[in-house]
């Protein structure tokens, strides 16, 4: 039996790393080579529409989205475990019953909040796979779709750490303004039809908003550690019960 241990507070750097260095190269590389960048302030889609920026940013994001769908499923697996610890030590302060509606309830919107986050995760992968140079309409349809699955999944999260988790009072007042400024995506939806650089602003500050979310997680993840069991097994092993367990049959 072999073990290993991983730490999922790295996830949260390799994200915080990832994103902005991947925005700052493709938007450089857009400018450089006057890839169509007309107005003041460009939405996040102008600076991965052309090659060879959209295949950086298509290549990077995707890594991102699949770390986010990572994060989303261990903060699924630790929010289950505090809403089991917090019931079981109010089972002995109040009604039975009604400590195990509050459990249920609990695990119940922790899974519709953990949906939206793999949408969420998904959408990052279909906006940055479908740039708005070579389909608009399905670019559209995953950015809406991640701007509201994600605003979901913060505000949900949120309800729950509050009802559950035992989380210093300044993280649970960041992710609260987070979700304020997460909010300002409606403007964006709004106005990209009438003020483009205004428009563009509320992107960026509602998807940036929504990343550092994610991040404000490594105070829980850092406080963790998950252990991987691995039982190998050599060929010559594997024979050796084979022929014992021959020999058991042979034997009845």
């Amino acid at each position: 039996m072999n073990a290993s241990t991983f730490k999922p507070g790295f996830l949260v750097w390799i994200l915080v790393t990832i994103i902005p260095l991947t925005l700052i190269a493709t938007y450089t590389l857009t400018v450089l080579l006057n890839h169509g960048v007309r107005r003041t302030v460009p939405y996040i889609s102008d600076t991965i529409d052309f090659s060879p920026e959209s295949c950086i940013g298509t290549f990077f994001i995707s890594i991102s989205a699949f770390i986010v769908f990572i994060i989303v499923i261990l903060k699924y697996t630790l929010l289950n475990i505090n809403v089991n610890k917090n019931c079981n030590i109010n089972e002995i302060l109040f009604d039975e019953n009604e400590n195990e509606k509050k459990r249920k309830r609990g695990i119940v919107l922790n899974r519709v909040s953990t949906f939206f986050g793999i949408i969420c995760s998904i959408s990052i992968h279909g906006v940055s796979s479908f740039q708005y140079h070579n389909t608009p309409i399905v670019h559209q349809l995953f950015a809406a779709s991640f701007f509201f699955s994600g605003f979901i999944y913060l505000f949900t999260q949120t309800y729950l750490d509050h009802k559950f988790s035992n989380l210093p009072k300044r993280i649970l007042i960041l992710r609260r303004f987070i979700i304020l400024t997460t909010s300002v995506f409606i403007g964006y939806i709004i106005l990209q039809f009438f003020i483009d650089d205004l428009a563009a602003i509320f992107e960026i500050i509602s998807a940036m908003s929504i990343f550092l979310y994610l991040i404000s997680f490594y105070h829980e993840f850092s406080k963790i550690t998950i252990n991987f069991h691995f039982n190998l097994v050599s060929e010559i092993e594997q024979h050796k019960q084979y022929n014992e367990n021959s020999a058991l049959l042979v034997s009845q």
